[in-house]
């Protein structure tokens, strides 16, 4: 029998035989001290970076109040504490964590049921034995979370959108597998035997002695950014995309009762993987608005659970140390908070991208003696493509930021090391991939004809797009401008000026080139970061949200970087600096200019808060609650609590269709066929896009309503003041005039 050091699996970096090769290891030694003159120049090089850094100005709020504002602008907040609980507990003050409790209790069985299932994944993997608790607990969640998100989209198909079709007979089924698992578990004990599938692992990796500057303890400075971004996502929606699409999707399935091909929104029709949460939300709740916050509460738990995924991988590539910096460094940088706790998608496509790479870099021939059905690099590798497809099903730049690179840089590792293409190693990567996300596009490709809908419009064609709307979409998503000031410019912002970057994480990440024993491993990662950012530069909308699904790389470099030096100069120096930049990112986070932060105050009278809710929106929800809206213009539309009609700005006109070319009488009898009550055209959002190029919006002036109101068919209700948007009812009866001219 092996002694249990023979059996258990290395720690630490890769070995030679691992994915990748990165030279011989040479351990960190308290007898290795860095030149007085360098640490001098790193500390100096560190505080140029940091003035840069806090006088920089945020353009997003200089562009919101026309005022000047710069960086080191937000510690007032910390001198007028006041402002702050003002923000958080409403004017008047009101305090409410009691209603957020059904949020937190249906979130929490959805997480919970997903460890589950990910767990019995992990096992049916034989995964589970190269992984550390910590490990086994990050995984578990994050392939169950995307195993539960397919499942909905199955059952949403199949039109079992129902308590039984969604949650009881899956229920059962995920109970039934615990109890066979344990089972075979018991069996085998008693047998004295390995178990082939188990829930635990007795032979469990754990993570080196750690002698870098900081220890497990300093994760603390971690915890008020993951309960800020908790808080933050038990909040009602603000974000345009998040109640254009990201809520407002599996707001529509759950009425409808079934998954299908949305004409109005073709947002609706791309991959949801995230959005599915929300909707099983919405099943276990009965209830739309009620789900939708708990689901938003879901996507706010990928920004914590990244973290813990950045303290795994740290401590079992590089150092303990080196996991806790990246963690901290992660969750407290304003873009992972905002993004999080606002209800968007880019938090779990970091997470995800994270994982696949970790479990890549943990791949390696296992000396366990496990059958061979389990042995070499499978179970890691099948556990990396189902973490990529499940980046890929979160949102498409998964394909390009995660599957591709991932993919071209296994072939290349196998080809260096063999010379010649493995296609077996590859193939299992593709396969797992396909298994996370590829439910989306068949479903796609069964519903409009084109399963990356509505991209690739030349190769596929799609259902309702046409090469005009191809070529807006084109317009407006692609960059144009490709000139070296451009992309200085845009560098610039990557490394210093992005509005929400945190001060530590790039100055960081630069200094994990210098430990010589971390160096090529630390390159591989930058070389990965490199290519998101040129990736978005070359082909993607050039929003800074885009790429900081990257800043989890940058977070674990940041890790290295931290335990370059071992002297105690350089480690209180990091303690200070880790206090200075946590303190500058809590602002951000907890402040009115870095996000929403209604922290305390009641649903109730935070559902049609005017901060939030458009006036008219307020209107229609107290007064049309028996009809039904027609909205031109108007997609923001996740508020409204009666039926509505919309389209978003490149799907057909609505308004449009039912009005061009046609009699007054046959303009009353479409708006109620359609069963039209009131109208309402938003002026704001139409010229605003118009002013960016999106859409077509020829047809919608002012002079049609004009018409409209003349020939008797519609009245038109008193005026919102202070609002750029016109409301009507439909007039049910009398004689009308001549039809409205387009």
């Amino acid at each position: 029998m092996r002694h249990a050091a023979e059996t258990r699996p290395a720690i630490g970096r890769p070995q030679n035989d691992g994915l990748l090769d990165f030279g011989p290891y040479d351990p960190p030694s308290d007898m290795k001290r860095t030149s007085n003159w360098l640490l001098a120049a790193v500390l100096a090089g560190l505080a140029v970076y940091l003035v840069l850094f806090f006088a920089s100005p945020l353009a997003e709020l200089q562009a919101k109040t026309a005022t000047a504002w710069r960086r080191f602008y937000l510690f007032l907040f910390v001198l007028q504490p006041e402002l702050l609980l003002e923000a958080w507990f409403g004017q008047p003050p009101q305090f409410s964590l009691a209603d957020r409790l059904p949020v937190l209790g249906i979130a929490g069985l959805v997480l919970g049921w997903a460890g589950v299932l990910g767990r019995l994944f992990l096992a049916a993997l034989h995964a589970d034995r190269h992984l550390t608790r910590l490990d086994r607990f990050v995984f578990s969640l994050a392939a169950g979370l995307n195993l539960l998100s397919t499942w909905t989209l199955a059952a949403g198909l199949a039109g079992r959108l129902d308590r039984l079709g969604a949650l009881g007979w899956p229920g059962l089924a995920t109970l039934g597998a615990v109890g066979w698992v344990c089972a075979r578990r018991c069996k085998a004990s008693s047998r004295a035997l390995y178990p082939a599938v188990r829930l635990t692992a007795g032979q469990c990796p754990t993570p080196p002695h750690d002698d870098g500057p900081l220890s497990t303890r300093w994760l603390w400075l971690a915890v008020p950014f993951a309960v800020t971004i908790v808080l933050g996502g038990m909040l009602p929606p603000i974000e345009f995309d998040v109640r254009e699409y990201h809520l407002e999707a599996p707001k529509e399935f759950f009425q409808q009762g079934h998954i299908g091909f949305v004409p109005h929104n073709l947002y609706a029709n791309m991959a949801l993987g995230t959005e599915m949460w929300s909707l099983l939300a919405m099943i276990v709740a009965g209830d739309w608005w009620l789900g939708a916050l708990a689901g938003k509460t879901i996507i706010a738990a990928m920004a914590p659970l990244g973290a813990l995924a950045l303290w795994a991988a740290g401590r079992r590539l590089f150092s303990n140390s080196a996991g806790v910096v990246a963690a901290v460094v992660y969750l407290s940088t304003g873009w992972i908070v905002q993004v999080s706790s606002l209800g968007m998608v880019e938090g779990a496509s970091a997470l995800y991208l994270l994982l696949a790479v970790y479990a890549l870099l943990l791949d390696r021939p296992s000396p366990d003696p496990l059958p061979k059905r389990a042995g070499g690099s499978v179970p890691l590798l099948l556990l990396a493509g189902y973490c990529a497809g499940a980046a890929v099903s979160a949102k498409y730049p998964g394909l390009l930021f995660v599957a591709l690179p991932l993919t071209i840089g296994l072939l290349a590792f196998h080809v260096r090391r063999t010379g010649r293409v493995a296609w077996k190693p590859v193939g299992a990567f593709l396969l797992a991939c396909f298994a996370g996300c590829g439910l989306w596009f068949g479903k796609n490709w069964v519903l409009s004809g084109n399963p990356t809908y509505p991209l690739a419009y030349h190769v596929f064609g799609g259902k309702t797009w046409t090469a005009d709307k191809n070529a807006m979409w084109n317009q407006v998503h692609r960059p144009h401008d490709f000139s070296a000031r451009a992309l200085g410019r845009d560098l610039a912002r990557v490394v210093l000026a992005s509005d929400w970057l945190g001060p530590l994480g790039m100055p960081l990440a630069l200094l994990a080139l210098v430990r010589r024993e971390h160096r090529r491993l630390a390159a591989v990662l930058a070389g990965y970061f490199i290519f998101i950012i040129l990736a978005w530069w070359l082909t993607a909308l050039r929003i800074d949200r885009y790429w900081s699904p990257g800043l989890a790389l940058v977070a674990l470099l940041a890790g290295v970087g931290a335990g370059w030096d071992r002297s105690r100069v350089w480690r209180r120096s990091l303690v200070a600096l880790l206090l200075l930049a946590s303190l500058y990112n809590f602002v951000v986070a907890v402040a009115g200019p870095g996000g929403y932060n209604r922290f305390f105050v009641p649903y109730a009278r935070l559902r049609n808060a005017p901060e939030r809710v458009d006036a008219w929106c307020r209107y229609f929800n107290a007064h049309a609650a028996d009809g039904r809206v027609l909205l031109v213009g108007q997609a923001e539309v996740f508020d409204f609590e009666m039926p509505v009609l919309y389209n978003t700005w490149l799907d057909d006109s609505i308004f449009e269709r039912l009005v061009e070319n046609r009699a007054p009488e046959e303009v009353r009898d479409a708006f109620q066929r359609e069963g039209i009550t009131h109208v309402f055209v938003h002026w704001g959002e139409i010229a605003r896009y118009r002013r960016t190029g999106y859409g077509r919006w020829d047809f919608v002036r002012p002079e049609v309503f004009d018409r409209l109101v003349k020939a008797g068919v519609l009245e038109p209700l008193p005026d919102l003041p202070n609002h750029l948007g016109r409301g009507y009812r439909v007039r049910s009866g009398g004689k009308v005039g001549q039809a409205p001219r387009a």
